[in-house]
């Protein structure tokens, strides 16, 4: 648990300072913003709105949006609540909206919640595309993903159905249960454990609501309830980790065998890397979040030029992108010991 506590401790401290940076500057810059988001210099202003501030994760997108700001010479607010609440971030939303920004990049807690938040947005003709979650039915005009969610919790099945042997109990550890696209993932990795690995059985599902020390919980109610447990998927970027730590600690006290419990899942290379390391994860899903959000705040700035979003169009910085009706994917990676030390995020 020291060992816990001391990583922990040192990376929210770390991730705090790098997300608050930014976010101060532009939120002083963004109440200057005039109608359509351009400040008195003409420049347009947009706020990347992620699920919540301090995860390895989001502080990697918003590298991305910083650079996407400078590279577009356009003003980029990046903040959200410092944990995964719905009500904190529609206030937020809404806050910004006063401030008439030309576009807003969600990522939603509740698919559901942002919909009036969202009409009213597209009621003052402000750009709304999500990003990492969708919202499909609301009036965003795109969604930027790395994937379809089917394909990305399809994956994840195939993962962990291979190492588990084709059967056995698994968990899936979730950021939220509102969030469209944990909902859609695990959905679809249930499925295709239904067609591929019928003997594989999904035993629960939990949510720790972006919060680490929750998702370290769970991992741990996990081991103890589910004694045959055979493996754990993360859907978020904090669940893997966790998950991992809890069954290094359970095997150094004898309680687990190494390997007994396989672990895949979405996270930052960075924050798994030692786990991949030495076995405890053999292969991590990822797609890069700075990437991420560098496409989402060209598509708002595209879009609040009046200009199309087409297929196969290239993207300075970010490579050419794959454009199915409203979706926006830049694609996924696999990360495994044999590439882990070539990502930088």
């Amino acid at each position: 648990m020291k060992k816990l506590a001391l990583a922990l401790l040192t990376g929210v401290l770390a991730l705090n300072l790098a997300a608050c940076g930014k976010t101060g500057n532009n939120q002083s810059n963004s109440e200057g913003a005039t109608n359509g988001g351009a400040s008195s210099s003409g420049e347009r202003t947009y706020f990347m709105n992620p699920k919540s501030i301090g995860p390895a994760y989001w502080a990697a997108a918003e590298k991305g949006a910083e650079k996407a700001e400078k590279d577009l010479n356009v003003k980029v607010v990046f903040n959200a609540p410092t944990e995964a609440d719905s009500a904190k971030q529609i206030n937020m939303i809404q806050d910004m909206l006063t401030r008439k920004v030309s576009g807003i990049g969600v990522s939603p807690n509740d698919a559901k919640a942002v919909g009036p938040v969202f009409k009213k947005a597209a009621g003052q003709d402000v750009k709304i595309v999500t990003w990492d979650s969708d919202a499909p039915e609301t009036d965003r005009q795109y969604y930027v993903a790395p994937g379809t969610d089917q394909e990305v919790g399809e994956l994840l099945a195939k993962t962990i159905g291979e190492e588990v042997g084709g059967k056995g109990q698994v968990a899936f550890m979730v950021a939220g249960l509102g969030s469209q696209n944990q909902i859609a993932k695990a959905d679809a990795a249930k499925a295709y454990f239904k067609a591929n690995y019928p003997d594989v059985e999904v035993v629960t599902t939990v949510a720790s609501d972006d919060d680490q020390q929750k998702a370290f919980a769970n991992a741990q109610n996990l081991i103890k309830t589910y004694p045959d447990l055979k493996g754990i998927i993360g859907f978020a970027g904090g669940e893997p980790s966790a998950a991992a730590e809890v069954v290094e600690q359970a095997v150094k006290a004898g309680t687990l065998e190494k390997n007994q419990i396989a672990i895949t899942g979405i996270a930052v290379p960075s924050v798994v890397k030692n786990y991949i390391k030495n076995g405890t994860i053999k292969t991590d899903i990822i797609w890069d979040p700075g990437k991420l959000a560098y496409v989402t705040v060209y598509i708002l700035d595209q879009l609040a030029q009046g200009k199309e979003i087409t297929d196969g169009m290239e993207i300075p910085s970010a490579g050419t992108i794959k454009v199915d009706g409203q979706n926006v994917f830049i694609g996924t990676l696999e990360v495994t010991n044999d590439n882990v030390d070539s990502f930088d995020f």
